[in-house]
């Protein structure tokens, strides 16, 4: 994973309010399950000298509310890796043979804990890799009855899943992360954040790369209103537009009165993934007369 979005997504999640809530949202359906209180840090170094295995998760924590004893880990992926599933199995195989020899050491007879791993992939690409190991293995028939698969627990940022978060720090960075992968964000839908965290901005700001968010701004707030998305992003788009000819090319056709020409500029902008509203507030025509025009593709 990047360098910068493994550093900060492992920041955010040493919140352990948070981090239970991506484990309640995926197993429980938002059900509030697990309780933050009830984790303790683990070393997240899982080194196994026998196995030959150096391997250092992203977030473990020890889960002990007197009826569940686990460990959950959750591990971040930024880019889509065909590798991830083994990785995971691997982490969590070592997770439970560093528990054994722990539990041999202090000569303990009960079972071992439970491990539950968690990959989180904010990248905006689809996940389309394999997410079981039987789908990275090419099992001979003869052998199905007796392979073992492996399936990771997989939650990503791109897609239609829906999760309910009850951590409303966690439910903006989730949604908000997919709706500028999306591009719904742009369309006048950002309302419904009302005021976000900075801290968690940043974040946004991070995993998706947006030219829109001012980190200068992002220090000086502790809150930013997010109907102010748009406004900062058509304003970075209308540059951009403007490098390229295209609102040239709009204002030469309405002055030549070109209907085809200004029709085939609007039409272009609307499958770039702009909203009618925001070609009508760049170039300040009547969103109706947009309307009409297109209607006539």
């Amino acid at each position: 994973m990047n360098k910068s979005k493994d550093k900060i997504m492992k920041e955010f999640l040493e919140n352990n309010a948070y981090f239970v809530d991506f484990f309640n949202a995926y197993f429980f359906d938002g059900e509030r399950v697990l309780k933050p209180e009830n984790c303790m840090e683990l070393d997240s170094e899982m080194n196994d000298s026998n196995m030959d295995l150096e391997k250092h998760v992203d977030v473990i924590r020890k889960y002990n509310d007197g009826n569940l004893y686990s460990a959950f880990i959750i591990e971040n992926q930024s880019c889509v890796d065909p590798s991830m599933v083994v990785r995971a199995a691997v982490y969590e195989y070592v997770a439970y043979e560093r528990m054994l020899k722990k539990s041999k050491k202090n000569k303990a007879k009960e079972k071992l804990p439970m491990v539950n791993i968690l990959v989180f992939y904010t990248g905006e690409r689809p996940w389309n890799a394999a997410s079981k190991l039987s789908e990275l293995v090419e099992v001979d028939e003869r052998f199905t009855a007796c392979f073992h698969d492996y399936k990771m627990n997989l939650i990503e940022i791109k897609g239609n899943t829906s999760y309910n978060f009850n951590e409303e720090d966690v439910y903006n960075l989730f949604y908000i992360c997919r709706s500028i992968y999306d591009q719904s964000i742009y369309e006048g839908t950002s309302n419904h954040f009302g005021l976000v965290k900075s801290s968690v901005l940043k974040v946004v700001k991070t995993l998706t790369d947006v030219e829109w968010l001012d980190l200068e701004e992002l220090e000086e707030k502790e809150e930013i209103e997010m109907c102010e998305v748009e406004k900062r992003w058509l304003e970075v788009k209308s540059k951009e537009w403007e490098a390229e000819g295209i609102r040239k090319g709009i204002e030469q056709g309405i002055e030549q009165g070109s209907e085809k020409k200004e029709l085939e500029m609007y039409q272009t902008m609307v499958d770039k993934g702009f909203s009618i509203s925001s070609i009508a507030s760049i170039f300040s025509v009547s969103e109706e007369s947009i309307e009409r025009l297109l209607m006539k593709a």
